[in-house]
């Protein structure tokens, strides 16, 4: 008899993965970045593999900003518009909205997508293809980095304009000793297993104004590794002037929360992965042999010469810029040049 329960319900497990969407992508939005959230839309249209569904959660957005996000939702063709759903989420932080999604995610992995990001369409399918090998491992691939700012488009329309090309500047490799020191890693260059979240009932830590998505990658990565997905499958468009956690929370704000994900990291054993005791070992010669130069005889003579190279260095910049100044006043009253 329990033979017999232990089949069905293997069986029912098994019926249970091949319904399971494979992708369950997370997307945050207030609404107030229509043609990034548009564009970011048209990038799920495109992919190769739409084995995925999508909560858009709206989060602490005006009536009129929802009815905007719903009415972009509805725009789309229906392959695309029958795999969203729309949450409303009011109130708490920035892992607020992300904690509703875990709630209501089903695939078998997770990933965080925000409203003003790009992923190529390949994304779903570098993400699906590597996940047979990853043996419940996070899955991290690659991504570039692009500029932009806000831009009054015609007719008054919201728009926006890159101000830079593309720069892989992240490790293509999963370094998690210098993910100690600072995030290396875009959000949407993971997909997690959700029995992270399902089983071991890991969540977003609300108290943190921003670092949620470090904490996560933090925590997740020590617990169960990350395997290396050697593909660039995605744009994190960075805004140099406008709205953004960047630009939005103080220095203030942000140390307190980085703060914050170091002392949890730091409360609990840690398992580093292979490889860790060079990286550590090398930087640490690198601090001894810094604080060797600074205590050296050598370095403490040659303070004063520096001090005169730096000084000698402004006169000389000041003097070209006005003989520059000066060429330019002659050469508008008609001088010789």
């Amino acid at each position: 008899m329990n033979s017999a329960l232990g089949h069905l319900t293997e069986s029912l497990r098994e019926a249970d993965e091949e319904t399971r969407p494979f992708l369950s992508i997370l997307m945050r939005t207030q609404g107030s970045r229509l043609e990034p959230f548009r564009d970011a839309l048209l990038c799920l249209s495109a992919q190769s593999d739409q084995d995925f569904e999508v909560l858009v959660l709206v989060h602490d957005a005006n009536q009129e900003a929802h009815s905007a996000v719903a009415q972009a939702v509805e725009e789309q063709q229906a392959r695309l518009r029958d795999k969203i759903q729309l949450v409303e989420v009011r109130g708490g932080s920035r892992g607020t909205p992300l904690n509703e999604g875990l709630r209501r995610a089903k695939g078998r992995f997770v990933a965080v997508y925000d409203d003003d990001d790009l992923v190529f369409a390949h994304w779903v399918e570098e993400f699906h293809r590597s996940s047979a090998q990853s043996e419940g491992r996070l899955l991290r691939a690659v991504t570039a980095v692009q500029s932009l700012s806000p831009e009054t488009w015609p007719r008054g329309h919201s728009g926006f304009r890159t101000s830079s090309w593309p720069a892989a500047e992240h490790h293509a490799e999963f370094d998690l000793v210098e993910h100690f020191r600072v995030n290396q890693t875009p959000f949407m260059s993971f997909a997690f297993p959700s029995s992270i979240f399902s089983r071991l009932g890991l969540t977003f830590d609300e108290e943190l104004d921003v670092c949620e998505d470090w904490d996560m990658i933090l925590r997740t990565s020590l617990l169960c590794g990350v395997a290396d997905v050697p593909a660039l499958t995605a744009v994190y468009r960075r805004w140099a002037t406008g709205n953004s956690s960047y630009l939005d929370h103080s220095t203030g704000v942000w140390a307190e929360s980085e703060a914050r994900v170091i002392r949890k990291a730091d409360s609990r054993p840690v398992l580093l992965p292979p490889g860790s005791i060079e990286i550590i070992r090398a930087l640490l010669v690198d601090q001894e042999d810094y604080r060797r130069i600074l205590q050296s005889r050598g370095w403490k003579l040659s303070q004063p010469l520096m001090k005169s190279l730096r000084v000698a260095a402004r006169v000389r910049n000041h003097l070209r810029a006005m003989r520059q100044r000066f060429r330019r006043r002659l050469a508008s009253r008609g001088g010789v040049r």
